[in-house]
């Protein structure tokens, strides 16, 4: 399990270039060196027979044409700053080519946050944001006709925060896709962040950055997985290392996630409020305990399947009074073991449990909106034993079952 802070360690990667065979989703990007702004994320071909002239046109980021999920703060509309992982724009233009403009904390002078860029049906690509860099390519050379652009942040909240700054389109801007009629939040810990997934455990990657930022990758969580595939749109809310009781550590903050959800920036210890209003879920899938009944980085009681399942039912009544129509998951944990450390543990048998145990309480006061899922434990492949991008797609499959199975999707 991945404590809320990593170690800093200073590493320099950079843009990847997507006309490179090296590059891929997997992390494989290069040095942008002496290209500075002209660094190219990727290039794609494809589109509509439409063309228009090639004119280089600028859209300031409160545009109506673009398009934005997540949890991002709009009290500056020429700069909304963003922290949460999956945070996504995607836009839709008619031209050749395209730079997104990102301003990125870079926290403690060392960690950067990272994107995914993926454009019409090319594969994605990495996207790194500098401190000394806002431009970057996202496309170009096209063919002049349509083409669809996703940016989306692969890191999570504890990384650092981000701002768009806006899109230069050689080209013209169209109405974006429409918006999936469906809506799924995903709250968690660093298996919803998707902490680590996209390198081996162990491997020399999960240090880099300070803690393996190159190689998370939150588009390609579970969650997120699982969403796309219900066509669905998605928030995610998740904080490495943190507990629906307690965290795994209690070196740093120890706030659980009931008491940040309602923070537009959960990983602050100052923020402003979350406007639930603003993404009303037809789903909720919570996927907590982890880090709760763990052994955690100190020594601690074992957690108390009795106080978890008040809690948890406590969560749900907080959440409900949000979301009065909402279906409520409670999921198990794909890390949790019986039998760790001591042969007496029985922890992934505790948090079905209290799951259970919550759901019935719902069941018997006349909600029959809350449910559990069940996921399949895995050794994870990914830095400290994190899922891997397979893993998650495989869970990603069953979560997707379980709500096609109760919803009807």
């Amino acid at each position: 399990m991945q404590a809320r802070l990593g170690i800093v360690k200073t590493a320099i990667l950079a843009l990847c270039w997507g006309a490179l065979a090296a590059c891929s989703s997997k992390g494989d990007d290069t040095n942008s060196g002496a290209a500075g702004n002209n660094s190219t994320a990727g290039t794609a071909s494809g589109g509509s027979t439409a063309s228009v002239a090639l004119e280089l046109h600028s859209y300031t980021p409160d545009d109506p044409k673009l398009q934005y999920m997540g949890r991002i703060d709009w009290s500056d509309p020429t700069a909304p700053r963003f922290a949460s992982t999956a945070v996504q724009l995607k836009a839709k233009f008619v031209g050749t080519g395209a730079t997104i403009k990102i301003l990125d904390e870079n926290r403690y002078g060392n960690y950067k946050n990272y994107f995914e860029v993926m454009v019409d049906d090319a594969p994605a690509v990495k996207l790194t944001a500098l401190k000394s860099q806002t431009d970057y390519v996202v496309a170009q050379d096209l063919p002049n006709g349509e083409h669809t652009l996703v940016v989306a942040k692969r890191t999570e909240a504890g990384i650092g925060f981000a701002r768009f700054l806006g899109l230069d389109v050689v080209g013209e801007l169209v109405e974006p896709p429409a918006r999936p009629t469906r809506r799924i939040e995903i709250i968690g810990d660093s298996i919803s962040c998707g902490s680590g997934d996209e390198a081996m455990n162990g491997s020399p990657q999960c240090m880099e950055d300070g803690w393996g930022q190159p190689y998370h990758n939150g588009y390609l969580a579970y969650g997120p997985v699982m969403a796309r595939s219900l066509d669905a749109e998605y928030n995610v809310t998740a904080v490495s290392g943190i507990g629906l009781v307690r965290n795994y550590s209690n070196m740093y903050d120890p706030r659980p996630l009931p008491e940040v959800y309602d923070l537009m920036y959960y990983e602050e210890m100052t923020s402003e409020a979350w406007d639930t209003s603003q993404f009303v879920p037809d789903a909720i899938v919570i996927a907590l305990g982890t880090n709760d009944f763990s052994p955690g980085d100190s020594e601690r009681d074992k957690m108390d399947v009795e106080t978890y399942t008040a809690a948890y039912v406590a969560f749900v009544d907080k959440l409900r009074g949000y979301y009065p129509d909402a279906h409520i998951f409670g999921m198990s944990s794909p890390m949790l073991g019986d039998g760790w450390p001591n042969a007496t543990d029985t922890s992934a048998t505790d948090l079905k449990t209290a799951l259970a145990a919550m759901v019935e309480h719902f069941a018997s006061a006349g909600d029959p909106n809350v449910h559990q899922i069940n996921v399949s434990k895995v050794i994870g492949t990914g830095c400290g034993t994190h899922p891997g991008v397979a893993q998650h797609a495989s869970m990603a499959a069953e979560v997707a079952t379980a709500i096609k199975n109760t919803l009807g999707w």
